[in-house]
């Protein structure tokens, strides 16, 4: 499908965008198939744009609908080639989680997705977030962002608010953000406010506020023990901006909610002890 053929459908109504999906079941089949195109333009501007328009507009149907959650889950989206670095697998994984946070979210009322579906893409989804190192966020002019880790994280948040969300998944969810923290990156663009936005989700959740002091009190020590065992290195320092940038921002996120006041008070202790070194 050419650049003439996505503004040929942009620049119908409605009605008349629906018909023409029916009529062309072969476009859905496209738009699946270059989740991950390399060129921005083509991948974000047109693919992404479309994909929206129709899911926004219900012209996409229920088996349409699966055929992207079932594909997309799979090796061959959300953990295609992972554990690569400076590859354009990336940009895969990343879209495949982008165009699934789309459906998670829309599925809230369309409620096409099956248990089985959703525990798939559950785990996947943990274990994107856990496992990617391509943590490379704009790539360039060409090829935009790649940005899988904040990707991911939107649809770990879409998967927490989906009422079918499984809460034992919790922990796993709160090691995979640990995970991020020591992968001898800082984060630049706001990651930290992805991870956060996980954290709140999960709160929201009415899960015990005790595991989420419990997790912070964990990864406050580990620092502490890598310190003294391996001292100050290069990873020991990422590690350290990483996590002080998360508890800052979860210290706000919770101060102005006015909520937990008991988690917030422990993560102020932290900051207050980590943000000096000694």
């Amino acid at each position: 499908m050419n650049t003439e053929t996505y503004h040929q459908i942009f620049a119908l109504t409605q009605e008349e965008r629906k018909q023409y999906i029916e009529e062309n079941p072969l476009v859905v089949q496209h738009i699946l198939q270059t989740v991950g195109q390399e060129q921005a333009e083509l991948r974000d501007q047109l693919n992404y744009r479309l994909f929206i328009q129709l899911l926004s507009e219900n012209s996409l149907s229920k088996p349409m609908i699966h055929d992207f959650v079932d594909e997309l889950t799979s090796i061959k989206g959300l953990v295609f080639n992972i554990g690569e670095k400076h590859t354009n697998s990336v940009f895969l994984r990343s879209y495949a989680a982008l165009f699934l946070a789309a459906i998670v979210n829309a599925d809230r009322q369309l409620q096409y997705l099956t248990d089985e579906q959703l525990e798939s893409l559950t785990q996947n989804t943990i274990a994107l977030l856990a496992k990617e190192q391509d943590l490379r966020s704009f790539v360039s002019a060409e090829q935009g962002w790649a940005h899988s880790i904040a990707n991911c994280s939107e649809l770990m948040c879409a998967i927490i608010q989906h009422p079918k969300f499984q809460i034992r998944y919790t922990a796993q969810i709160l090691q995979a953000i640990r995970a991020n923290i020591w992968k001898g990156y800082v984060f630049q663009d706001d990651e930290e406010e992805r991870f956060c936005n996980m954290i709140e989700a999960l709160l929201a959740k009415g899960i015990d506020e005790e595991l989420f002091i419990e997790w912070t009190e964990q990864l406050f020590d580990y620092l502490q023990m890598v310190a003294y065992e391996q001292g100050y290195d290069a990873i020991w320092f990422k590690a350290r901006t990483n996590q002080l940038n998360i508890a800052k921002t979860l210290y706000f996120y919770l101060k102005f909610a006015n909520r937990h006041d008991k988690l917030r008070g422990i993560v102020s202790i932290f900051i207050q002890r980590w943000i000096k070194l000694n």
